[in-house]
Formats: C-alpha cells, sequence, structure tokens
C-alpha cells in the first residue's frame, strides 16, 4: 500500500463521491432547507472534498455565496475547475486561523462525512465551532452504525459493518454520530433542532445503485485495513448486495444521522 491510500485510490472515490453526491443531493438539500439554509447569505462546507455537492447545491440557491473548505489539494484543484459564480473554494484545514475566522462571519455550516474523519472529535469540534456566532445554522450528515440495518440478519452485512468499525476504530474516529455529536454541539452553545436516521436503505433508492454504493464503501474500507481489494469476506459480501439483497425480502439500511442545530449563545 502507498504512503497515501487516498491519491491510490483516487478514481475509485471519485466514482463514489459521484454516486453519493446522485444518491443523496435531494434528500440533504430538503433537510438543510427544514433547518434555515433560505435564511442564510454565506455557507462555509467543511470538509468539501472534490466540490461536487457544494456546487450542485449552489446552482439551486444563487442567491447564497457558499463557500468549500478541504485540507487535501488534489480534491481542492479539482472542485476548482467547477466554475460558479457563487462558489469560492479555499485549500486549508478546518482548525486553521483563516478558516475559524471565516466561521466567525458565516451564518450556515455544513459537514458531510466530515466527521468520519476527523479523530478526538469531542475535542476538535468544540474548537472549529469556537467562533461560530449566534443565529449560525449548522447541519451534519455522516455515518453512524448505531443505525445500520438488515432484517433478516445476514452474516454478510454484519462483516460489512464491522469492516467500517474497524476502519474506525483503526483510525481513531468515533462514529456514532446520533449520539455523540449533540450533547458536544450544546456544550458549544447550539440548540439541537433534529437528530434522524438518514433513510439510505434499498427501499428509498434504486437497489442497483444502493448495492453499488455498499459494495465500494466495502472495498475502499477493506484496502484501507489490509491493503487489498480482494479477499474471501468481500466475495460473500458482494455476493449478498448484487444476488442475495432484495427489497421484497430484505429491509437494508446504511447508517446515516442527519443534525440540524443552531448556535443561540457563545
Amino acid at each position: 500500500m502507498t504512503q497515501n491510500p487516498w491519491i491510490e485510490l483516487e478514481s475509485v472515490i471519485r466514482a463514489q463521491l459521484e454516486l453519493q453526491v446522485e444518491l443523496s443531493l435531494d434528500r440533504h438539500q430538503q433537510f438543510m432547507l427544514k433547518y434555515g439554509l433560505a435564511q442564510c447569505q454565506n455557507v462555509v462546507d467543511i470538509g468539501t472534498g472534490n466540490g461536487l455537492f457544494l456546487r450542485k447545491l449552489a446552482q439551486r440557491h444563487p442567491m447564497i455565496k457558499f463557500h468549500g473548505i478541504d485540507d487535501k489539494a488534489h480534491m481542492i484543484e479539482e472542485a476548482k475547475s467547477r466554475s460558479e459564480t457563487n462558489v469560492d473554494w479555499t485549500q486549508a484545514d478546518a482548525l486553521d486561523e483563516s478558516v475559524q475566522t471565516m466561521l466567525g462571519t458565516t451564518d450556515g455550516i455544513l459537514m458531510r462525512y466530515f466527521v468520519l474523519h476527523m479523530p478526538n472529535t469531542s475535542i476538535s469540534l468544540p474548537q472549529i465551532l469556537s467562533r461560530v456566532r449566534p443565529g449560525t445554522y449548522v447541519w451534519i450528515f455522516d455515518l453512524d452504525t448505531d443505525y445500520c440495518v438488515c432484517e433478516p440478519e445476514q452474516d454478510a452485512y454484519n462483516s460489512f459493518v464491522d469492516l467500517v468499525r474497524s476502519f474506525c476504530d483503526k483510525n481513531s474516529v468515533q462514529i456514532r454520530t446520533g449520539s455523540m455529536l449533540p450533547p458536544i454541539l450544546e456544550a458549544t452553545g447550539f440548540e439541537i433542532q433534529e437528530v434522524c436516521a438518514e433513510p439510505f436503505n434499498n427501499q428509498e433508492i434504486d437497489p442497483k445503485l444502493f448495492a453499488e454504493y455498499l459494495f465500494r464503501e466495502a472495498t475502499l474500507y477493506h484496502h484501507f485495513l489490509e491493503g487489498t481489494h480482494s479477499s474471501e469476506k468481500l466475495r460473500e459480501i458482494e455476493h449478498f448486495f448484487f444476488e442475495v439483497m432484495d427489497r421484497d425480502m430484505h429491509f437494508v439500511q446504511y447508517g446515516m444521522a442527519m443534525i440540524g442545530a443552531v448556535k443561540n449563545r457563545f
């Protein structure tokens, strides 16, 4: 495995990001609108990745100024190729002074699948949000294995969830988003508006696209953990997702949490 698996698997990750946006854009936008997006003039997306989601969101809301931030140079370079007059892009760490200053002047903060890559969440998240002014909305969409469901239970799906948990354990990432983040946000001066499971399941999403998304997730996590994208475990997971999983016989949900909050005090 190379020093940087994100670069090594760039094409796979790009395909996954594109599918992720295709599957979640409408749902995430509706949740943001429910909790303050229409009242915002400036929105900062922390961990914007290649900027695809933010560009599409900006196209739908031309009166809002958006700013995408990511610490990976190749992601920001790709994002900058997506030209929208109401979006700016910056390569920076979320804890950089320049970002802290920006967050102190915005009225909306988006974090999609950012907490998953943020170790020591209970320390770093309050630091990131320390200068956010009252009235600022925050929307968080992230992994939460508490919401992973497979009914009836299947060994292959349990193996898939174990891959996700093992990756997070190895990287000291806490992923019980729905239960862990609200107390942190409240201690930082936020009022929680809603915490819920995203309906990211084989009943709401096209089964073929859902299977493709889940198996690509499994392949990525397996590669990060084992340095390979081939094993008997992966073959069993692939068989379940593509050959066995049926929406008439199985309810399968990938655990995602959605959190809406607003800052009400320093």
